[in-house]
């Protein structure tokens, strides 16, 4: 079953389920209302024979009896000259006659006068009579009708039964259960296509998602997109898709870049190398100053070969883009302790000029902010002749480095920082192009930028920002 029917069947079963318990429930409450108001009306009918009369019995005797003489023929009147004589007799007995049908006298001595219909009596109602006190409600069938009962006690007489029938009420509950059943299925067939129609909308982006997966995985095209429609949970998710769909496609071709580029790199020292090596191979008796020279170029290929396969390495590993950024950095004192091992290695002049700001760091990952630092002296150094001097400007999360250098061309200048990208004025220089690329990638990380720019004098000047965190944001 798909997800769209099943999200139409839970609403058309819960709008089921909401009928049937309302329905039930009024049902319920309509029921106890209404034995509440038959209980009422039998209590003021009751009410209306509390009359202290000795000859209270004698004349309900005499009303059921007349009752009963009249009941095939449904004749409910005394005849006017037997009842002339007494005028206050004749109100009562019309009193009586009205309900003498509906009730019924228990005796103390266990006589019962009825009208038409014998109605049941229980111990506690015979109880009751001997006591003539009290009174009781229960609901009982009568010859295959239901009624309510009342029972209560009328001193020496005994006790009287009253009954109201119960089917018009309980023919008017039918009648509503019946008919909150018609609409519940009604109800809940409209909600189930309300829910099919509200899912067919809710599902769609997500069949679009699945379609575009689909894609994906047959045709390997990870241009395709997915239209993103408003901003709820399915928007958000087809955004993450697409953007999911970005960042592999921008993968696959910084990975297809870095191949070719890779192999075009690689190309030169290795052909430069087979050369000599054939060369050496070809001629045995050759002069030991050529010799020497040869061996001097293949060390110094395998050198550029190492350094790019080094340089290969360090772009090939991806700096996260949410580093665990815990270490609180003083840049200064990183910045001194890289330029220290580069005049060891280098045996160059480095000034280094540092801005301090009181109570300020940056959080990062040393490591990798000391390869940053290392790749940008190099390429200064690279750039630049012996026996100029570089300069190192440092100040609170930001770290520039000045060269001597031929600069950077106006047109180059926005690709310095790309993978193998080299200035046309540096085709001929060593190195691959990858190390201010590992800057970028190492400053992205840290949620830092970068820049490059020429100096006025002449040279490049090349450097990063980084977020500083003070005292008090870590307070």
């Amino acid at each position: 079953m798909s997800l769209r029917s099943r999200i139409a069947l839970l609403v058309g079963v819960t709008v089921l389920l909401a009928s049937a318990i309302g329905g039930i429930g009024t049902t319920l409450s309509s029921r106890s209302v209404g034995r509440d108001r038959i209980d009422s009306v039998l209590l003021n009918v009751s009410e209306a024979f509390q009359v202290e009369s000795p000859r209270l019995a004698d004349q309900l005797q005499f009303a059921f009896e007349a009752r009963r003489s009249t009941c095939d023929t449904a004749d409910d009147a005394e005849s006017d000259s037997e009842l002339e004589a007494e005028p206050d007799r004749r109100s009562r007995f019309l009193l009586l006659a009205e309900f003498a049908s509906n009730m019924q006298v228990l005796r103390p001595n266990g006589t019962v006068f009825t009208a038409c219909q014998t109605l049941p009596i229980s111990a506690e109602e015979t109880a009751l009579a001997t006591s003539g006190n009290g009174t009781n409600f229960r609901t009982v069938s009568v010859e295959g009708e239901r009624f309510r009962l009342l029972t209560r006690g009328f001193g020496d007489i005994g006790a009287v039964q009253f009954t109201h029938s119960l089917e018009l009420t309980e023919d008017t509950l039918r009648s509503f259960l019946v008919r909150s059943v018609i609409f519940g299925l009604l109800g809940a067939i409209c909600a189930g296509a309300v829910g099919w129609m509200f899912a067919k909308r809710a599902t769609d982006p997500v069949k679009r998602l699945s379609k575009a997966a689909e894609h994906v995985a047959r045709t390997q095209d990870l241009g395709e997109r997915i239209a993103v429609d408003g901003d709820d949970e399915i928007g958000a998710l087809a955004s993450s898709f697409n953007t999911m769909l970005l960042s592999l496609d921008t993968s696959r071709e910084q990975q297809k870049r870095l191949v070719q580029d890779a192999s075009h790199e690689l190309r030169t020292p290795l052909t430069s190398m087979r050369t000599n090596v054939e060369l050496l191979q070809r001629y045995a008796e050759i002069n030991s100053e050529v010799r020497a020279q040869i061996l001097d170029d293949i060390s110094t290929e395998l050198h550029e070969l190492t350094q790019l396969t080094i340089e290969l390495v360090d772009s090939a590993t991806e700096v996260p883009t949410t580093l665990q950024l815990r270490d609180e950095i003083d840049l200064a004192a990183l910045v001194n302790s890289c330029i220290e091992r580069a005049r060891r290695r280098h045996h160059r002049t480095f000034t280094v000029r540092t801005t301090t700001a009181p109570n300020g760091t940056v959080h990062g990952d040393s490591a990798l902010l000391s390869r940053a630092v290392t790749n940008l002296v190099n390429n200064a150094v690279k750039f630049s002749d012996h026996d100029t001097e570089i300069d190192i400007a440092v100040s609170i999360g930001e770290l520039t480095v000045s060269d001597r250098g031929p600069g950077i061309p106006a047109d180059d200048l926005p690709f310095v920082f790309d993978r193998f990208y080299r200035a046309t004025t540096a085709r001929s220089a060593p190195g691959s192009g990858l190390g201010l690329a590992i800057v970028k990638q190492i400053v992205s990380g840290h949620g830092g930028t970068v820049r490059a720019a020429n100096r006025l004098d002449g040279g490049a000047q090349i450097g990063f920002s980084l977020p500083v965190v003070t005292a008090t944001q870590l307070d």
